[in-house]
């Protein structure tokens, strides 16, 4: 009887590479292009959430159960979030970016990556604060749908209200932090007339395609998490999504203009706060437009959401 010679291969890769591609087949989320060791980490750490003993074992779950895929999306995607994290940043958005966005007659924000929202919110309090909430639509996006749930009630713990309170006054906050909160026991939330001031949609940056006309685009720590061909679609797609001139506010670590698009597309105004502008055109066969979104939600993939 012959025996079956094992080659050289990673078990666990193998799974995951089987598991990425049931997910892309079943629910159309394609994760293959993650950098590969923050997702082989996240993807570990399921296998011990649903004590399995190998991440095969969740494929025919997946396959069959969304609670499961959805428990798989919410893992994987990246949900840090805080306050005027990186105040440096919020005060030359408030200095330097406001200012000229201030010249447009309408201004469009896309947040993509929203995470549970304390970003987006500090994005309307710096709105408010600059006077220009009410000429200003803002979109938030992200992929994990129970984030954007917590985004949208616009609760959290109290906890970190001190810690926020610095962030806020470093990023030189004009207010008293506190008078954006009501305070609930052990809990604060945002005040009605800034929750209602956002629009809350699902959009996947992997799959997804332009759904609005924007004049900043902010999208802070997602695309550390991208490799390069990744990168490259991600900034297409905020290239045509941008208005020629817009601004796109990037992480500190990524260093994007490495790519031979955004080279050719953005020109970094700040090195050190990661704020581009869009430049030039940018040429995608696939789309000869951009759509932009009405009030009553999203147009993404053809569909409204």
């Amino acid at each position: 009887m012959a025996v079956i010679k094992w080659r050289n291969h990673h078990l666990e890769d193998i799974e995951i590479a089987l598991l990425l591609e049931a997910m892309k087949a079943r629910y159309g989320y394609d994760f293959s292009n993650y950098a590969h060791a923050s997702l082989k980490r996240r993807l570990k750490q399921l296998r011990d959430y649903f004590d399995v003993p190998h991440l095969s074992h969740l494929i025919p779950s997946l396959l069959y159960d969304e609670r499961v895929a959805q428990v798989i999306i919410n893992n994987i995607s990246v949900l840090a979030s805080d306050f005027f994290r990186d105040p440096p940043v919020w005060r030359y958005l408030r200095d330097e970016i406001l200012p000229r966005l201030a010249t447009f007659p309408r201004i469009n924000i896309w947040q993509a990556g929203c995470g549970r929202g304390q970003e987006t919110y500090s994005l309307l309090i710096l709105l408010h604060e600059c006077g220009l909430l009410d000429k200003t639509r803002l979109v938030a996006t992200d992929i994990n749908v129970s984030a954007m749930d917590e985004a949208r009630a616009g609760r959290w713990s109290a906890r970190d209200l001190d810690r926020w309170r610095t962030s806020y006054l470093a990023a030189g906050g004009q207010g008293h932090f506190d008078d954006y909160f009501q305070r609930e026991g052990d809990t604060v939330m945002m005040v009605e007339h800034l929750r209602q001031k956002v629009e809350f949609n699902q959009h996947n940056l992997v799959t997804d395609e332009v759904f609005m006309e924007a004049q900043f685009i902010v999208c802070r720590n997602v695309l550390i998490y991208f490799d390069d061909t990744l990168q490259e679609r991600v900034l297409e797609l905020f290239g045509r999504s941008l208005q020629r001139g817009g601004y796109l506010l990037l992480g500190r670590a990524e260093n994007v203009l490495q790519s031979s698009l955004a080279g050719r597309c953005f020109q970094k105004i700040d090195a050190g706060c990661n704020v581009l502008r869009r430049t030039a055109e940018v040429a995608h066969a696939g789309v000869a437009h951009v759509e932009v979104a009405h009030a009553g939600g999203l147009h993404v993939g053809g569909q409204h959401v």
